[in-house]
């Protein structure tokens, strides 16, 4: 050493200018290692000092600092609180250029963070991190001074590179108070975030490119990739993840001011958001995979996207009450003043100015969602609903701008299609809804009131599930070609319905199957809802006018129905349908629109009518001519057990129909024919139930209504207003079957003692079909002229009416007693005769001879055959209007 600074010395003396330069640079750079020695020390000795004056321990393991390659590192660092760990550091490393400092720029090229914990505590007038209070500023007037001060100087230039962050774990919790009044009752916020790992690989940049900074307000610019993975978000207040997320990724950020952005791709994996206590739907938000693909924003106001694809998104809704939403217990509950609510209402006022004076537009060409899955619930009633779709899967271009009030979007030429859609009640644990394919091709949408689309077509439909394998409604194939909609008209080409089937039923309780699928109402709600309906159809009818040209609907699986609330159930339905439409035209009221339908139904009768209507005219007209053959009438047999108390044991049904009507009032015919028709009440009481609301002896009319081939035919007259039909069908049923007696009983039992004149008819029917007695002398059973004529004139009756079954009932009376017993006398008391039992006998004999030959003369004379002649007990009467002879009726 002594040798080294003799030297120096020599050298000195010698070129002392140099030497004295020499000197400098040596104490300039001993100082610096000085320095450098120090500053290490120096740096962690200050910072823990400074901590504990903040009742903080910290430990620092090491501090790296290289000017001259401009990074700076720290190892471990570690504070606590009362043995509260308060943060950890596991490392920050930091590079940075000094040359870029000339041009007042910051630029960091790396920044790597591992292993970081902190906590943060905001209350009104501090913040508290990890331990460090810093106040606030007292109001916002100090603070907008502060604002206002650095955008005044001169603005700097930043720039960062590449960005590591690993193991970050952050909790912050926000007080709607100061650190002294702070609780648990007035926490804003209370979350923590933990990071695994978030990469940036490229460059951001403020400020630095010149041409950027002339063009834009805000000067960013940036070029590379972002990664972030195993996100988690808790909200501590509910002990439940707000959100959390695997891998996601950015590729290829390109920004150039904030009027250029583009993006290769975002995808991001497994999020989770809105944790739930439930097994089945653990949270409320969710998928598996989203991806975004080339992205491009311009001049904040145009976005287009080129594609999205979603794979397993899933959306459960839950509604608590009627003012109550499941989601709303993660909103933070904030303290509002009313200034803050006049700044509200201050801000909502400035953008909706601003979006009036600015327009927004969205492109997308294609989205693809896979495994979907959307549940709603409202919790006080019984509506819960989850939507499940395969595949939505959308071909095309979708436009959407606010620059044109009337033209709020716009589709040209797209595809749909949607993938085995169901929806299901999980409250009863059935399908609502589910088909196999839905398809949209060609669909231009310039507005909500101008849609079209070349075709639509459903497959394999089901709706309002039954039971395991049977729906209210199925179909193969529903196609709708050639639509058009406007506000003012609904325009189809085609509509062609096939492979439909349809099942009704009725509960025991007689309500409907389907009333499940009914959401329970208030009575103010179903008073409300009805009203709207009401004005709902109104509207409608009033302002759009919908033409369908052809309408085709196939049937061959069959259209049931079960009525339940009968013993035994009831079942009618039909095997086939087949329905034709044409031509239907609400702007041509009155113009004629063929219709023709032919049906099979389940016991093989056939239903054939065709014709023409005008559905869309003021006073609806049509006129329809078909057929009704083959119905047998054992199928309503349990719905005429309950309304009638009868059972059909036999019958089949022809009609012949002849339907019209002109401006809404009904002139049809219905001729009915009756074959092998045979009933029985079910007690003698709804006999005579049915009976008087008949208002004749059912069984004994329709007996006396048979051909001789034991058909019956009735015509049946519909009339009335169609907005107000007076009709009833067993109004109907009764007027021609009471018509049709009445003609018989004219033609003719007019020779037995009705009264008729003029076309006027004095008749009961009710005891019109009891004959007029064969009358006999006093104590004969002797035919009288009178009496041969009289039961000839009824043996052509029952020859005509081969149906007809006559009893004879023989009767003596008083007059018959005194011609067989002229000594005999009358009791002063009684009035009546007193008989002796061999009296008695004799009479009853009488009666039973008259009975007797009365029944023969019409089997020898009349050729009547036995069978059909039924005779009765003989009876004896003293009621002074009993006859001598046979009473006679069916």
């Amino acid at each position: 050493m002594t040798a080294l600074f003799t030297r120096i010395k020599t050298f000195y003396t010698a070129n002392l200018l140099r030497g004295r330069l020499l000197l400098g640079i040596t104490i300039l750079l001993s100082l610096f290692l000085l320095l450098r020695v120090l500053l290490t020390p120096v740096i962690s000795y200050t910072a823990t000092s400074w901590l504990k004056k903040q009742n903080i321990e910290a430990t620092i393991e090491s501090i790296e600092i290289s000017f001259f390659n401009g990074t700076v590192s720290l190892h471990n660092a570690v504070g606590k609180k009362d043995d509260k760990p308060l943060f950890n550091i596991g490392l920050i490393d930091i590079h940075w250029l000094w040359t870029p400092l000339s041009e007042k720029t910051i630029e960091v090229t790396e920044v790597d963070v591992d292993g970081f914990q902190a906590d943060i505590q905001k209350y009104t007038d501090r913040i508290i991190i990890s331990g460090v209070t810093i106040p606030l500023a007292k109001n916002e007037v100090a603070a907008e001074a502060i604002a206002e001060e650095i955008e005044e100087q001169e603005p700097w230039a930043a720039a960062i590179g590449e960005v590591n962050f690993n193991d970050l774990n952050i909790c912050y919790s926000q007080h709607n108070a100061s650190f002294e009044q702070a609780s648990d009752d007035n926490v804003f916020v209370d979350y923590c975030l933990s990071l695994e790992q978030m990469a940036w690989g490229g460059s951001i940049s403020y400020g630095t490119d010149k041409e950027i900074v002339k063009t834009d307000p805000i000067p960013v610019a940036s070029s590379g990739d972002f990664s972030l993975s195993g996100l988690t978000l808790t909200d501590n207040k509910l002990d439940k993840t707000f959100l959390s997320s695997g891998d996601n990724e950015i590729d290829n950020l390109t920004v150039k001011g904030l009027n250029d952005i583009h993006i290769d791709k975002i995808a991001m994996q497994e999020l989770s958001a809105l944790q739930r206590d439930d097994a089945d739907h653990k949270d409320a938000v969710r998928f598996s995979s989203f991806i975004i693909d080339d992205i491009d924003f311009k001049n904040l106001n145009t976005l287009s996207i080129q594609s999205i694809n979603m794979e397993q998104p899933g959306l459960y809704i839950v509604k608590q009450s009627d003012k109550n939403w499941e989601y709303e217990q993660w909103l933070p509950a904030t303290k509002t003043t009313e200034d803050a609510d006049k700044k509200a209402v201050k801000k909502k006022a400035e953008i909706k100015k601003d979006e009036k004076s600015s327009a927004f537009s969205v492109a997308i060409n294609n989205i693809t969602i896979d495994a979907s899955d959307f549940c709603y619930l409202e919790a006080e009633s019984n509506l819960y609903y989850c939507f499940t779709l395969d595949k939505f899967d959308w071909q095309g271009a979708i436009n959407y701008s606010t620059a044109h009030p009337e033209l709020k979007g716009l589709i040209k030429g797209g595809e749909l299609n949607l993938t085995a859609a169901l929806i299901r009640n999980d409250n009863i644990n059935k399908d609502l809804l589910k088909f196999d394919n839905l398809k949209l091709t060609e669909i231009d949408i310039k507005s909500d009131s101008d849609i079209a689309f070349n075709k639509l077509t459903v497959k394999e439909l089901s709706a309002l599930q039954r039971g395991e394998k049977d729906n209210t409604v199925t179909f193969d194939q529903l196609t709708v070609d050639d639509l058009k909609y406007d506000k003012k008209s609904l325009a189809i080409d085609t509509v062609a319905l096939s492979g439909l089937t349809n099942k009704v039923s009725k509960n025991k309780d007689g309500s409907w199957e389907h009333d499940k699928w009914l959401p329970k109402q208030k009575g103010a709600d179903k008073e409300q809802t009805k009203s709207d309906k009401s004005a709902a159809k109104k509207t409608n009818n009033d302002n759009l006018i919908v033409s369908l040209n052809k309408l085709t609907i196939n049937s061959d699986g069959g259209i049931g129905f079960t009525d339940n609330s009968t013993s035994p159930a009831l079942e009618v339905g039909l095997q086939s349908l087949k329905l034709e439409a044409a031509k239907l035209d609400a702007s041509k009221p009155d113009s004629d629109s063929p219709i023709k339908l032919y049906a099979k139904t389940i016991r093989h009768s056939t239903i054939d009518v065709k014709g023409t209507a005008r559905p869309f005219a003021n006073k609806i007209s049509f006129k329809f001519d078909g057929d009704l053959k083959g119905f047998d009438l054992r199928a309503a047999s349990p719905a005429a057990k309950k309304a009638i108390g009868h059972i059909i044991k036999s019958g089949q049904l022809d009609a012949k129909l002849d339907l019209k009507a002109v401006e809404g009032e009904l002139d049809s015919n219905v001729a009915l024919s009756l074959y092998k028709f045979n009933i029985k009440p079910m007690s003698n009481a709804d006999a005579k139930k049915l009976d008087k609301e008949f208002g004749m002896p059912l069984n004994q009319t329709l007996v006396l209504l048979r051909d001789k081939d034991g058909s019956i035919h009735l015509d049946i007259p519909i009339t009335g207003d169609l907005e107000n039909p007076n009709f009833n069908p067993m109004d109907a049923i009764i007027k021609a079957t009471s018509k049709a007696a009445t003609v018989t009983l004219i033609t003719f039992y007019t020779p037995y003692g009705l009264i008729y004149a003029g076309g006027s008819v004095l008749l009961d029917l009710s005891t019109a079909l009891n004959f007029d007695p064969i009358n006999f002398d006093p104590g004969s059973a002797n035919l009288l002229d009178n009496n041969k004529e009289q039961l000839d004139n009824l043996a052509k009756l029952m020859t005509e009416k081969p149906q007809i079954h006559l009893t004879l009932c023989g009767v003596t009376n008083q007059s018959d007693t005194l011609a067989l017993y002229p000594d005999t006398k009358k009791d002063k008391e009684t009035g009546s005769i007193k008989l002796s039992a061999e009296q008695s006998a004799a009479l009853a004999q009488l009666a039973r001879d008259r009975q007797d030959t009365t029944k023969n003369y019409l089997i020898e004379e009349g050729k009547i055959t036995h069978d059909r002649l039924i005779v009765c007990e003989p009876e004896h009467s003293t009621d002074e209007d009993a006859i001598a002879g046979v009473e006679i009726n069916i």
